[in-house]
């Protein structure tokens, strides 16, 4: 096997690294079989507990499996059972034998993989002596309990920059994580409990190597972003899913929402609600995924706690992009838009499903029974905690702080971010959280990284504020303007 880097590259789209324990039940050998005809590009046997005898012995098994298909055997961490068998490389980590050594043993026509904990072991790896490098984690996962400190998405956008060399990323991975992934321009990504153990690993191989390739088209051919969102109606326009679909217009994202509540509302308050039937907020739902690609979703007021669960299903099953929620709870003018029997479902069956979550400053105490943060240390704390429910990141909004700025604070894995933006003298506020959320969403949708699609969010909404006094809606809350930097008069 030749080791051009495109031919690496294409190896290492679906890597399979093996499990001896998960594999037990239905067979390493048949795990492997199916794997490779539902689309697996490399298989790496690592067995730590093994002997190099008996890793000997598994691997010339191995090897007549993966005769005549094109699909590289690695080993992990020990030459001479590759040398033994014949494999096509060996793969070591940080603390394991160096690159050179394995390069001066296995020969000059060896694949030689090595692991990369941080940005800077990425940026070191010696482009003569490995040719490509695995980045890990990217998640926590049990399968290896001696790793290092998890990347994250962002961690892992920096590493892969750090390196010119082939790059999988490892770590976590399963089919909810593939598009997020290859966005970051990793060459593919290794698995081991998403195949290993599954009941049927040839169809969880192919469900990954399709959105693999589905993604890579996405990139090399750019395609309009869709986003969704699940929400309540404003007939007045300002906030709700009409605020959302003028912020995915705005953004060049095509907008798609499904209806949880109709609400009779203006400017200055909510005179009624009515609930959408939780059994046609699945049906609009269905019909949604049935047929369209989603590339991200917005959830807003949720209103129920049948709704919470029928939405959080939905999602669980079928969505593998990106979710915002934000935890729409009390309307501009006080009235109640999310019940308390709800409060309970949003906190645990879908803030562990949002890529982010961005209440502000009373919706978080409501969510974590605590009294409202009044200072930037409170709103860290608080959204820390949040983020400990389970979504990957909180965004807690700090507009009610008594401050000349408005500070706003992101807890992600990488650690905490402040944004700090001006107040505008408006009572031009209405939706503004729903125009956020959106904006965000929309921008997660066209594969952007959160630090920035946050930062470009927050300026959208600023500047949709600023421009609100060129709108005459209303004689309460106004509006803010959404279509500010299309509208020239």
């Amino acid at each position: 096997m030749t080791r051009d880097a495109n031919t690496m590259r294409a190896c290492l789209r679906l890597y399979l690294v093996t499990d001896p324990l998960l594999c037990a039940k239905a067979g390493l050998l048949h795990t492997v079989r199916e794997a490779i005809a539902g689309g697996i590009s490399m298989v790496q046997l690592r067995d730590k507990t093994a002997t190099t005898e008996e890793r000997i012995a598994i691997g010339r098994a191995l090897m007549r499996v993966l005769h005549g298909t094109g699909v590289p055997l690695i080993i992990n961490d020990d030459i001479d059972a590759a040398l033994a068998i014949g494999a096509h490389g060996v793969h070591v980590g940080q603390s394991d034998l160096t690159p050179r050594i394995v390069r001066e043993r296995m020969g000059p026509s060896a694949i030689v993989g090595l692991s990369c904990e941080t940005v800077a072991q990425a940026a070191a790896a010696d482009p003569l002596l490995v040719d490509y490098v695995g980045m890990s984690p990217v998640l926590a996962t049990p399968t290896k309990r001696d790793h290092a400190a998890a990347l994250g998405f962002t961690g892992l956008e920096a590493a892969r920059a750090a390196t010119t060399l082939p790059a999988v990323a490892i770590g976590g991975m399963h089919l909810e994580h593939v598009t997020r992934v290859m966005r970051t321009g990793v060459d593919g990504i290794a698995v081991v409990s998403a195949v290993c153990g599954q009941p049927d690993p040839r169809a969880a191989s192919l469900a990954l190597r399709q959105a693999i390739d589905e993604a890579v088209r996405d990139m090399t051919h750019p395609r309009i972003p869709n986003a969704l969102t699940i929400a309540g109606s404003d007939p007045s326009g300002g906030a709700g899913i009409q605020a959302d679909l003028k912020t995915f217009a705005a953004q060049r994202v095509y907008g798609m929402a499904a209806l949880t509540a109709l609400t009779a509302q203006n400017t200055r308050g909510v005179a009624g609600v009515h609930v959408v039937p939780p059994v046609f907020v699945l049906q609009q739902l269905e019909s949604l995924f049935d047929d369209i690609r989603i590339d991200a979703v917005k959830i807003g007021m949720i209103a129920t706690a049948d709704i919470a669960t029928t939405v959080a299903d939905v999602l669980e099953e079928r969505m593998r992009g990106p979710v915002v929620l934000d935890p729409v709870m009390i309307a501009k003018g006080g009235a109640e838009l999310l019940r308390p029997d709800a409060v309970d479902a949003v906190r645990t069956r879908l803030l562990p499903l949002a890529t982010v979550i961005t209440p502000n400053l009373a919706e978080a105490a409501h969510l974590l029974n605590m009294p409202m943060a009044s200072t930037r240390a409170e709103m860290e704390t608080q959204a820390t905690l949040l983020r400990a429910l389970g979504p990957q990141a909180v965004l807690l909004k700090g507009g009610h702080l008594t401050e000349e700025r408005s500070p706003d604070c992101l807890v992600t894995s990488d650690g905490v971010h402040w944004f700090d933006g001006p107040r505008v003298a408006t009572a031009n506020t209405h939706g503004t959280g729903c125009t956020l959320s959106a904006a965000i969403a929309a921008g997660l949708a066209g594969g952007g990284n959160l630090l920035t699609v946050v930062r470009t969010a927050k300026q959208y909404v600023t500047d949709a504020i600023a421009s609100a006094h060129r709108l005459t809606v209303g004689h309460g809350h106004g509006p803010t303007h959404h279509f500010h930097n299309l509208w020239n008069r």
